[in-house]
């Protein structure tokens, strides 16, 4: 808690994440709501167009859809063991009590409130930001191209957006749980490299 990185997550949240008054343009607070639904069910819909536009047959819809889901799966269990493991605290109330930190570079704004409905789980890591990485990473192996083609809608918006490759996606999810106010750079970080590597224990040990 006392180290600057710690200072920086917690400043940007704190500036970037708020609910009314952020330093967010108008993008970006559509870009923290995009991403603030379900993205399980954001994947599934995106890969069932991603069958149909470029006719795969049953069987490599199938592989598909059992490749990426095995290794959301796998990302779920792993970001919950580290939440559970870590039990790090969220930025709700880390903004509101950074008087208690120890970090002279954080200051307390007791009430702080995020853009989106802090979820009731520790912070570290990001769930979302995991089992992106986890997902697009398995399917980039099991299609044999970075060219994802997705087009990805979500319910939160009702708005559509076209992801050619999996790098922008990811960030975008980076970017997006501190702009929603419910988590710090830091865990959207490592959560995006534990999912990669996920996706390549998937690839390396299944759907070869």
């Amino acid at each position: 808690l006392t180290s600057a990185r710690y200072a920086r997550d917690v400043n940007e949240v704190k500036t970037m994440g708020v609910k009314s008054g952020s330093g967010r343009t108008a993008h970006q607070t559509e870009t923290a709501l995009f991403f603030g639904g379900n993205l399980l069910v954001q994947f599934q819909t995106a890969f069932r167009d991603h069958a149909a536009r470029h006719r795969l047959g049953i069987a490599d819809t199938a592989r598909l859809f059992a490749a990426v889901n095995t290794a959301a799966a796998d990302a779920v269990i792993a970001s919950w063991d580290s939440k559970l493991h870590y039990r790090f605290w969220r930025p709700i109330s880390a903004v509101q009590l950074a008087g208690t930190d120890g970090n002279a570079a954080t200051e307390a704004v007791p009430g702080w409130q995020p853009l989106l409905v802090t979820p009731p789980h520790p912070d570290y890591v990001s769930g979302h930001a995991t089992v992106a990485a986890a997902v697009l990473r398995t399917a980039a192996g099991v299609l044999g191209t970075s060219r994802l083609d997705l087009y990805v809608r979500s319910e939160a918006t009702s708005t559509t957006r076209h992801y050619p490759h999996a790098d922008r996606f990811n960030k975008d999810m980076v970017d997006a749980r501190v702009w929603g106010g419910i988590h710090f750079r830091s865990a959207d970080l490592a959560g995006c490299h534990a999912g990669n590597r996920i996706g390549d224990w998937a690839l390396g040990h299944y759907f070869q």
